[in-house]
């Protein structure tokens, strides 16, 4: 099942349907994988799932994170530029809301904050296709209405985010998951040289999508670029 935009109850699943159709006519990009998931049994339905999350584990979520609910267990892209010689490569795995993948399940953590933190952390978004260990992951701490937001590599560990889970979702619809988009909302990971091709390919989508997919605005997160080098 593929959301058509029409008379969509689940706005978002009608922008990643939009951006899976820009990526796919583009010319410039090589698309390997845009596709949705199985919708699992019983967790299509907004109402139960989020009531289930509050009374089976305290995460009473909000607005933000209810108002971009979608059904599929997974939604999937992985795409690199057509130019052979460009650093320029994109993938996201969005899981469902109620996924219980903790980070604590893949890095036990180095001491006692990490460890603790780390199993709280549901990851949502990942990149098994590129293998390059990076996800990001909502910080399930009970109680919380409006949860943190942490990205996570192995070279820095876990770092949150200065943006909250809707503008995670739009920014990444905006990037395609260009890989590292989200060191643009962190303060580590500029600066190193192991981060160099992550960089240039940055700077690369910022100077080709503007051309490719004009009805997005780039201005903040060329802003956020000018800053960080």
């Amino acid at each position: 099942m593929n959301p058509d935009g029409k008379n969509q109850p689940f706005p978002f699943e009608a922008l990643c349907a939009k951006a899976f159709e820009e990526i796919q006519i583009s010319s410039a990009l090589t698309v390997w994988e845009a596709k949705f998931g199985e919708v699992p049994e019983y967790l299509d339905d907004p109402e139960y799932v989020f009531g289930s999350l509050a009374e089976d584990y305290n995460l009473p979520f909000g607005p933000e994170v209810r108002r971009n609910f979608f059904r599929f267990e997974k939604i999937a892209a992985y795409w690199q530029s057509a130019d052979q010689g460009s650093e320029l490569v994109g993938e996201f795995q969005l899981n469902h809301v109620y996924s219980r993948r903790l980070m604590s399940h893949t890095w036990e953590g180095t001491d006692d904050w990490e460890r603790a933190l780390y199993k709280e952390l549901r990851i949502f978004d990942n990149t098994p296709q590129t293998g390059s260990g990076r996800m990001a992951g909502l910080r399930a701490t009970p109680g919380t209405t409006d949860p943190e937001i942490w990205f996570f590599d192995m070279r820095q560990g876990a770092m949150e985010m200065e943006l909250d889970y809707g503008t995670y979702l739009d920014t990444l619809m905006v990037t395609k998951g260009t890989i590292g988009w989200q060191y643009l909302f962190c303060d580590a990971g500029f600066g190193d040289e192991g981060f160099t091709p992550v960089a240039e390919g940055l700077k690369e989508m910022l100077e080709v999508f503007p051309r490719l997919f004009p009805d997005h605005d780039y201005a903040d997160l060329k802003a956020r670029l000018r800053e960080r080098l």
